[in-house]
């Protein structure tokens, strides 16, 4: 069972407020103290999820089936966290943060793979290339609903070296990213994620290939003087956490594990977006492979570059106002949305009386994009 010493304050779908993050100029010393303290937070919590050695952690995460898609030759394993508000309150209390915990639906997704440049996989640099450098615009090029990437804001973090976990850690990136979400015009506006984004690897020659991005939500980054899509109009600033775990294995295949907690805000009730979050986080994976080997195609490179990002797609007029999808008979009207890593994607609601909506019932659903 799960305790509230285990859990942090800073990996939480509550976030970082403004004030909170390093100053612009910050040097060194006040750096890698900061993303030490994420690191040393993410690393067990995910880990948890699916141990590198024989542990009985993962029995904190639950079993939610797996799925498989064409375009990825490996299944995708799904499994969920729930941690209750009694233990998040006692967090945010010993913490001295000021909030009113709420529950949190943690939905993770592991999947193994071949570690080469072919359809149905990908290889390491690919990955590395894909998510470690190029996070933002590889979400914008493979996420359909994504129509706007925004890095408002990046920290020197040359030269920082850590310890953690019993591992050592270069390559450190800190960045503050801006995501603008397609969602379900014109009865929901867009959604905004502004998250401050930690990435890492482990340092070349010291242990197996592993690299980590970990995303905080900063709720009241429109605030800041850099905010660019944060300060939008027709659009809902929405939260997610998560924490992206991409390894070589002892075989040499790759192992990439995600776990997420998130909220769209608005009108969307938070208990439809984690009833459905399990079956839809899984879908990243065959969305990725899918795209980059058509980018092998059409550039004959193992690691192309995501396109530059375009503006955000203006929002229709009609999106100033939200307006609740129906849920009281169960099933909605108009779409509604979950969240993956902050992808949100359209779904019907899920019955009140098919709880299978968290297992393996969502392998007949569609995925269908937002229509602008």
């Amino acid at each position: 069972m799960s305790s509230a010493y285990e859990l942090g304050p800073l990996v939480r779908r509550w976030g970082l407020p403004v004030t909170q993050l390093p100053a612009e100029t910050a040097g060194l010393d006040e750096l890698k103290p900061f993303v030490a303290s994420i690191l040393k937070e993410a690393l067990p919590f995910i880990d948890a999820a699916a141990p590198k050695t024989p542990s009985d952690a993962k029995k904190l995460w639950k079993s939610k089936g797996s799925k498989s898609s064409p375009d990825s030759t490996a299944k995708v394993e799904v499994i969920e966290r729930v941690i209750p508000a009694k233990e998040l309150q006692a967090v945010a209390s010993k913490n001295n943060i000021k909030t009113k915990a709420e529950e949190e639906t943690w939905a993770a997704r592991l999947s193994v793979h071949e570690d080469a440049a072919k359809k149905g996989t990908a290889s390491w640099d690919e990955f590395d290339h894909s998510f470690r450098l190029e996070h933002g615009k590889t979400e914008m090029a493979f996420t359909p609903n994504v129509i706007g990437a925004n890095e408002a804001q990046r920290w020197d973090c040359t030269g920082i070296e850590l310890e953690e976990a019993g591992q050592s850690w270069d390559k450190f990136s800190l960045v503050v990213e801006e995501m603008r979400h397609k969602v379900g015009r014109p009865v929901l506006k867009d959604r905004t994620f502004p998250v401050l984004q930690l990435s890492c690897a482990v340092k070349e020659g010291t242990g197996a290939p592993e690299i980590v991005i970990v995303s905080i939500p900063v709720p009241d980054f429109a605030t800041s003087p850099k905010a660019n899509l944060s300060k939008e109009k027709g659009a809902q600033i929405a939260f997610y956490t998560s924490i992206e775990r991409i390894r070589k294995l002892e075989d040499g295949k790759i192992e990439w594990l995600l776990g997420t907690a998130s909220d769209a805000a608005g009108v969307l009730p938070l208990w439809i977006q984690d009833l459905a979050l399990p079956g839809i986080i899984w879908k990243d994976v065959p969305l990725f492979l899918g795209w980059i080997a058509k980018e092998r195609t059409k550039t004959g490179t193992k690691a192309p570059e995501p396109a530059s990002t375009p503006p955000a797609e203006p929002a229709q007029a009609e999106a100033e106002t939200e307006h609740a999808p129906q849920v009281t008979t169960g099933v909605t009207t108009e779409p509604t949305a979950a969240l993956s890593e902050g992808v949100v994607v359209e779904e019907t609601a899920p019955q009140e009386a098919a709880p299978e909506v968290t297992t393996g019932a969502e392998t007949s659903k569609t995925v269908e994009e937002s229509k602008a």
